[in-house]
């Protein structure tokens, strides 16, 4: 996938995830919670997929969408570690057929708004951008709600 491609994606209204999510340890050790593999239905067959993490010790939220064979193709992160120039909030995008092999590094771009954002708000923000509708609820455990 190159940056036409991504960004066609991207930009491609209508693109649906049917059904609730539920975020769940990532191990018993982990101080994560995600939910993996979430298909985002879109009319170009795309095989994208989503997945969403919350890391309860430190706030940081991640929201990554990969292709199988491609790799991720873009990759928000909110209350993480900063990846200069962009701060602790911020977005990556693919822009050229290596982006995928070197994680996303060469379009990264700050979005310090949504800095102390609860993860529910994260994910809205994140499905209004990248024009996805999701037909269902994002559900947290109650201890992590507001988190």
């Amino acid at each position: 996938m190159d940056g036409p491609e991504f960004r066609r994606l991207r930009d491609l209204p209508g693109k649906r995830i049917v059904g609730d999510i539920r975020l769940a340890p990532r191990s018993d050790i982990s101080a994560a919670w995600e939910a993996k593999d979430i298909p985002i239905a879109n009319a170009d067959g795309v095989d994208a997929r989503m997945t969403i993490q919350l890391v309860t010790e430190t706030g940081a939220k991640t929201i990554n969408v990969k292709v199988p064979g491609v790799g991720p193709i873009c990759r928000l992160e909110v209350d993480s570690r900063p990846h200069r120039p962009a701060s602790r909030s911020h977005k990556h995008a693919l822009r050229t057929v290596d982006c995928p092999r070197d994680n996303l590094k060469r379009d990264v771009v700050d979005r310090p708004e949504l800095s102390g954002r609860p993860l529910k708000e994260v994910f809205d923000a994140f499905c209004r951008m990248a024009q996805i509708t999701h037909e269902g609820t994002l559900i947290l455990p109650p201890d992590l709600d507001g988190m």
